[in-house]
């Protein structure tokens, strides 16, 4: 599934990047140019205003109430009956969409730390922005943050080691 959230829902998009769903984020546009938008990429549309909902769309449109990403996570995991797949996590930029892919380290040298190339066995990079990620103290942080947003129900396999 695609999604498009509006201007109000940009944490939620980079969490729903993070389990791997394809999601855009879009700034302060017109709703007719949002749902335009939404409709021309396929997308159902994520957001936290209600008058939304007087419009028609074929890819769906979910109005989510809680202002909390994580919360808002876990109403879209549940109300979309969606099943999160373990392999997919942290495989696309959180930033800009793209999906990510391993590179050398001596390609990554110079815009890594020595230390994270000496500790990381991975190292992957958007090609769009060119951003790097690798599992540091953060990606445990996520897992655990993760571990209590998604229903064991959603996932489709065991959750990756922290």
């Amino acid at each position: 599934m695609r999604f498009i959230c509006d201007d109000n829902l940009g944490k939620l998009a980079r969490c729903l990047r993070i389990l791997g769903f394809d999601t855009s984020f879009q700034e302060p546009i017109s709703d007719p140019e949002l749902l335009r938008l939404a409709a021309t990429e396929k997308r159902c549309l994520l957001t936290r205003d209600h008058h939304l909902l007087d419009y028609t769309h074929p890819y769906g449109i979910l109005v989510l109430e809680d202002d909390k990403p994580l919360t808002q996570l876990t109403e879209v995991i549940k109300s979309l009956n969606l099943i999160i797949e373990p392999m997919l996590l942290f495989q696309r930029c959180s930033r800009c969409n793209e999906i990510t892919a391993p590179v050398d380290k001596a390609q990554a040298g110079n815009h890594i730390f020595p230390y994270i190339l000496k500790t990381q066995d991975v190292i992957r990079k958007c090609p769009s922005c060119g951003r790097h990620y690798w599992k540091g103290t953060h990606y445990k942080r996520m897992i655990r943050e993760l571990r209590q947003a998604i229903p064991d129900n959603a996932l489709a396999g065991p959750w990756p080691e922290e």
